[in-house]
């Protein structure tokens, strides 16, 4: 059995064993109609299972979005570096330069892309755990073009130093293997199915692993089967950055290559909430529809149970002429479990409880309750940022090195020669920043109502503060007048400085 097989198969009988079961399951719940997609069979029911309660899907939509927001913000710099080892005093301002002109590049490369259309679709897949995308450039002018990968078609093994081995299958039909691989060189048995059968659907594999024969310089390797044959395109001793499946886990299992998810960890109680739906309609539809008993020169049997709208007869004399059965006293059980599961599963997926009371909540509590929903959400995001954010910007670093890319000709020596390591900074890390800056304004108010305004401004470096502040955010927005410009202001206004 030759390597892509064998690796290809271990990958497989990983996610068999961990997560097609209950990734079908979250996708069946939490995006009802998709849950096919898992199916291996080549007729799938495309119908969407029944199911009682939409609230997974809406806390989901509201969790990926949230996440996709904070980690990759369309409208909010987040490709930013620091770097990530001790600089010289004397390269300082170089390596300042470098980054800056590191981090303009890798923006507009992103921003060219389709990444904040596809990035959307592909975090969906927070919900279960691990969120896939393809990224790649067809043409060297064009922008990079990225594509979700749904997990699905995913396959996935750890090595030994983190996710390593990538597959992702596909079927396409024969007729456009073509133009997908132009410069494959196709097995006699898969020209024939081009040629007598291009309507026929084939599987087409494509797969990553590295290899550690220089242990400080691994290396990958690049390989693709159709229908089992290889057709002549595989690589080997690629960059890392040569790989196009991106991936990162969402609070990763310890040794597992695949991530739990808040629809994976709150499955559980998400099939309670089902149930529990589905025998509140029950209840609903028995006291909306009931059965009922009417007069009958006979016996009333009810052996096989009773369906609502029906009528059943019974002795004479029984009671009432006509009667309901069956009906619920009190549905107020059933919607208040629901409530209360329905809260449950919100705080799993990291969303804010909705403050009971008439009572609005105040602008502080507002910030809180979302800081705290923050740091929930930073902890088991970490990896996910290492393994796809940073993932991401190598991509898109190694794919605009190429010839016709934006930093093709860009000459960046510090970094490039190693002087300079770049470190990306996780947008997580910035949201986190906030509340930093919170506790600073806390104090600075603090410093006012307890000494007075101007104690406080003789003990507290206002300007200086602040600009600490805008740093802390990393804005570039706001903009602050420099000590020449305030003197500048002041003489003209006739203060001391003028006077003199």
């Amino acid at each position: 059995m030759d390597e892509f097989r064998t690796r290809f198969n271990d990958a497989k009988a990983h996610r068999g064993e961990l997560l097609e079961l209950v990734g079908r399951e979250v996708y069946k719940y939490c995006f009802n109609g998709r849950e096919s997609e898992w199916d291996r069979t080549t007729t799938k029911d495309t119908k969407p299972e029944e199911i009682f309660t939409d609230f997974p899907a809406t806390v989901a939509e509201d969790f990926h979005g949230d996440l996709f927001s904070t980690m990759t913000p369309e409208n909010t710099p987040w490709v930013e570096f620091e770097a990530g080892n001790a600089v010289d005093e004397d390269q300082a301002n170089q390596a300042k330069e470098e980054i800056a002109e590191y981090e303009k590049s890798l923006a507009k490369s992103v921003r060219a892309s389709n990444y904040y259309d596809e990035g959307q679709t592909a975090f969906q897949d927070a919900v279960v755990g691990t969120v896939a995308m393809w990224v790649d450039k067809p043409q060297l002018t064009r922008p990079a073009v990225c594509e979700a990968i749904p997990l699905p078609q995913l396959y996935l093994r750890l090595g030994p130093y983190g996710l390593a081995d990538r597959f992702r299958v596909q079927k396409f039909y024969a007729r456009d293997l073509q133009a997908l691989f132009p410069t494959a060189k196709f097995t006699k048995k898969i020209q024939d199915k081009i040629k007598n059968s291009p309507n026929s659907r084939v599987e087409v594999i494509r797969g990553f692993w590295p290899t550690y024969d220089d242990p400080e310089n691994p290396t990958w390797v690049k390989a693709v089967r159709v229908d089992w044959e290889p057709i002549g395109i595989d690589e080997e001793g690629l960059q890392a950055g040569a790989v196009a499946i991106v991936c990162g886990r969402f609070n990763p299992i310890a040794g597992s290559a695949w991530g739990r998810g808040p629809g994976f960890r709150m499955l559980p109680t998400i099939r309670v909430l089902n149930a529990v739906s589905e025998m509140t309609l029950e209840g609903m539809d028995r006291n909306l529809d009931p059965a009922y008993v009417y007069p009958h020169d006979g016996i009333l049997d009810l052996s096989d149970g009773i369906e609502n709208g029906i009528g059943y007869p019974s002795m004479p004399g029984s009671g009432d002429a006509i009667r309901p059965i069956g009906t619920v006293d009190s549905l107020e059980y059933g919607l208040f479990s629901e409530e209360a599961l329905e809260t449950k599963i919100r705080e799993g997926f990291y969303r804010q409880t909705p403050q009971r009371g008439k009572t609005p909540p105040s602008a502080s509590q507002y910030i809180g309750e979302e800081q705290k929903e923050l740091r929930r959400m930073a902890r088991p995001s970490a990896k996910l940022w290492q393994e796809f954010g940073v993932g991401l910007l190598k991509r898109f670093e190694f794919l605009e090195r190429m010839p016709g890319g934006i930093l093709q000709d860009v000459r960046l020596p510090l970094i490039e020669e190693g002087v300079v390591n770049v470190r990306p900074i996780s947008p997580l890390e910035r949201s986190q920043a906030r509340e930093e800056v919170m506790t600073a304004q806390s104090i600075m108010a603090m410093a006012m109502e307890t000494v007075g305004p101007e104690q406080a401004n003789m003990l507290i470096d206002m300007p200086g503060s602040m600009r600490n502040v805008k740093d802390k955010l990393k804005d570039q927005i706001v903009s602050f007048r420099t000590e020449e410009q305030i003197l500048a202001i002041m003489q003209s206004m006739g203060g001391p400085a003028g006077e003199q």
